[in-house]
């Protein structure tokens, strides 16, 4: 399940990946809020003044049709691979998550 949402008055991006009824906390990395479950999973970002953070602008964020969420995990840390979709064209974000999963509540 991945949701995605564009709220321009605002400039705030939201991506949901996982079940949020697993949702435990939220960790502020490099000014990006990532959302973990009960496990430490990643479930879900949340991007306050996306248009300055992400490579697109209020109104190409508002044309997103579509977005597709990886994840890649090892022992020590997590790549968030997120794809923007509009339009026929591709945007790639990357963001390394570490040691989320020892981090306390």
């Amino acid at each position: 399940m991945t949701n995605f949402e564009y709220h321009e008055k605002d400039d705030i991006a939201v991506f949901e990946y996982g079940d949020y009824e697993e949702y435990e906390r939220s960790v502020d990395i490099a000014n990006f809020v990532v959302d973990l479950s009960e496990t430490g999973e990643f479930i879900g970002l949340e991007v306050i003044g996306a248009s300055k953070k992400l490579p697109l602008t209020r109104e190409e964020l508002s044309e997103i049709e579509d977005v597709e969420i990886m994840i890649q995990e090892d022992e020590d840390a997590t790549m968030v691979t997120i794809v923007l979709k509009k339009e026929g064209q591709k945007t790639s974000l990357n963001l390394p998550v570490t040691g989320l999963k020892t981090q306390p509540a």
